[in-house]
Formats: structure tokens, sequence, C-alpha cells
């Protein structure tokens, strides 16, 4: 239980990885996004393929999707559930979300 990962898919939660992540950080979790940016869009894969976004389309969704959620010792059960109400929160209120914030 290393890590506590989240796929977040737009069309269903209502709302996008990256205002989620806005969301959590306004509330003081520290989550961030995971497998950001893909390997293949740093150097020297971007340069050798610049096609590797359209060539890896997984990839790409994946880095656009994934988030980690803070965990281990420094986690305690009241945070996990705050964390998971905020989240629950974001995901009933995300289309205002996204129309509201900038």
């Amino acid at each position: 239980f290393q890590y506590v990962i989240l796929e977040i898919e737009p069309a269903e939660a209502g709302i996008s990885r990256d205002m989620l992540l806005r969301v959590l950080w306004a509330d003081n979790v520290l989550a961030r996004r995971y497998f950001y940016p893909g390997v293949h869009r740093m150097e020297p894969y971007r340069t050798l393929y610049p096609d590797a976004p359209c060539r890896l389309p997984v990839a790409e969704r994946l880095a656009d999707q994934v988030l980690a959620l803070p965990t281990g010792s420094g986690v305690s059960a009241e945070d996990v559930d705050l964390i998971c109400d905020i989240i629950a929160t974001a995901f009933a209120y995300g289309p205002e979300l996204e129309r509201l914030l900038p």
C-alpha cells in the first residue's frame, strides 16, 4: 500500500484531474500528478520521437488523468475521511467548479 492512486475519468467524475488537484491543494491536501509528464514528452524522447503523443494515446490519457494522494504515517484516519469528503464534494460540484474557476 505504498501509493494511493486515482484515475480521474472527467466524463464520469464531472471534473478533470487538474481541477480536482487544484481543489485538493486549496484544502492543503498535497496530492500530485502521477506519471506526469509522460516519459515520451521528456528529452531525449520528445526530440527523437516528436509523434509519440499520437502514437501513445493510452500514455497520454493516463498522464492527464492519474493523481497520487498523500499516504503514509503522516496521514491519519481522520485525514483520509476528510480527503474522501473533499473528493466527493468536488465530484458533486465538478461542472460548476470547472465553469467558475479559471
